[in-house]
């Protein structure tokens, strides 16, 4: 079966390249007989802010408590020293766990997450994936929020960052289509953009999505900026215009 499931991507052109997905030999077939319901039009794809949370039950576990040494603490220096790339959603399904699968912005040199102090509440903002066919049908119907707790501060000085991760909300696939969403925190992006006496972290995700058929294998990313004062901001992606914010504004911010 696999043989002539094969054998049929080869015979169509529109096959030659085969996507990383795996795919039935019943789909490639439906996908011959009607190819436009199975290619995206990558025009529609648009990502919405639908708004803030209404409710964040899961959060990440934190650092062990208690005493420790904090002689070794650099405030100006952060890094990320939890997750720095994971899985959100693979071929439909949601798969990450957000207690654990998390990224930071934290002091270098940090040992126990009880030498921080003043975290505000965890935050988070809910956004809608959708993606149409060749047809103009909705085929990709996903939702997800943007979790983040900031604020942190060491001994008054600094505002870090924690517990930044993506939560799926919805997860709604035509069946033929595989959706993956995953994250990507690179170090290059982990940067003070207060003081070295006074920190404010910030930190860049990239969210990338692969939209995948027997036909097309369609991939892009959304780009959001956080900073330990609160400040978050989507800027790069097919946002809705009216929830798009300048790269410059932000640039500006990152280089003060």
């Amino acid at each position: 079966m696999q043989f002539a499931a094969l054998a049929l991507a080869l015979l169509v052109p529109a096959w030659s390249q085969v996507p990383k997905q795996p795919f039935s030999e019943k789909e490639i077939l439906e996908a011959q007989k009607d190819p436009r319901h199975f290619t995206i039009d990558e025009k529609s794809i648009v990502i919405e802010r639908l708004g803030p949370s209404v409710s964040i039950k899961d959060i990440p576990a934190p650092l062990p408590k208690g005493g420790g040494d904090e002689s070794g603490i650099n405030l100006g220096e952060i890094i990320n020293i939890a997750q720095k790339i994971w899985s959100v959603i693979e071929k439909n399904k949601p798969v990450v766990d957000v207690k654990t699968q998390y990224a930071t912005a934290l002091p270098a040199g940090l040992t126990h997450w009880d030498s921080l102090a003043g975290w505000k509440p965890p935050k988070g903002t809910v956004y809608g994936f959708y993606a149409k066919n060749a047809y103009g049908m909705k085929v990709i119907d996903v939702e997800y929020q943007v979790l983040r707790t900031y604020g942190g501060s060491y001994k008054g000085k600094g505002q870090y960052l924690t517990a930044v991760t993506i939560e799926p909300l919805k997860v709604d696939v035509a069946w033929g289509y595989k959706f993956s969403l995953n994250v990507d925190i690179p170090d290059s992006s982990i940067v003070n953009v207060g003081t070295s006496e006074d920190p404010v972290a910030g930190m860049l995700a990239n969210v990338k999505w692969q939209i995948s058929t027997t036909i097309k294998d369609s991939q892009g990313k959304s780009l959001y900026y956080l900073q330990g004062n609160g400040l978050f901001q989507e800027i790069g992606g097919p946002f809705k215009k009216e929830f798009v914010t300048k790269v410059e504004r932000t640039l500006n911010t990152w280089v003060k």
